[in-house]
């Protein structure tokens, strides 16, 4: 079996979870609950369903990474958010790599500007796409796939992306489940995530489209 194969059933393979788990996580309550029925394999099953979102994100990542800090406390919760998310964007970066690089890479001079910054600022534009909550993050994963990025340095630019972003959507999705008895900590979080969140789209907004030329020696 090629490469290319086993990607291809990789994605069929969590087409179909997703199709499975499709009403619960239309359901955040029934997806907790889901969730938390299976014990010491509840873990495991977490881990998954947010792998699963990073291909697929049916729903906001935020109510994934609250029901983890629910069920397993703010570091653990964390940390399990982190590794699904690390995993998942992992998974998506090599499916585009597999399933698509062959294809893409000789037309990635169709891309423009975008695909000239891909070539040359790889890993501060991933770093700075994770920082930026309306950016969807599979499509960053699959288009740094399809990119001359290396994994490490796709790897690293997601983990030092994730960290803040995990930490506040942790802290929003545990307060949205919690709203009756954190609604001015929620406030708060949303602020802060506004002002900060904000900054980097607004940086990534002019910078794009004011670029610096070049200084002539």
């Amino acid at each position: 079996m090629t490469k290319k194969h086993f990607s291809f059933i990789t994605l069929l393979i969590s087409l179909a979870i997703v199709v499975f788990l499709y009403p619960k996580l239309q359901n955040p309550t029934a997806l907790k609950a889901f969730v938390s029925q299976w014990g010491l394999l509840s873990i495991f099953i977490d881990l998954v369903i947010v792998m699963i979102l990073a291909l697929f994100p049916v729903i906001p990542f935020v109510l994934m990474a609250g029901i983890n800090t629910i069920l397993y406390g703010w570091i653990g919760g964390f940390l399990l958010s982190l590794c699904g998310s690390l995993l998942g964007a992992s998974l998506g970066f090599w499916l585009a790599r597999t399933l698509g690089q062959a294809w893409a890479q000789p037309k990635m001079s169709k891309l423009g500007k975008w695909g000239t910054l891909l070539r040359g600022n790889s890993f501060s534009v991933v770093l700075l796409s994770r920082l930026i909550p309306v950016l969807p993050s599979a499509a960053v994963n699959y288009a740094a796939g399809l990119s001359l990025m290396t994994f490490p340095s796709f790897l690293m630019a997601t983990l030092l992306g994730k960290i803040p972003m995990i930490v506040w959507e942790s802290w929003v999705g545990h307060d949205l489940w919690r709203i009756s008895h954190h609604p001015r900590r929620l406030l708060l979080a949303l602020a802060i995530g506004v002002l900060v969140f904000g900054s980097v789209g607004l940086y990534w907004y002019f910078t794009k489209k004011f670029p610096k030329e070049p200084r002539l020696l």
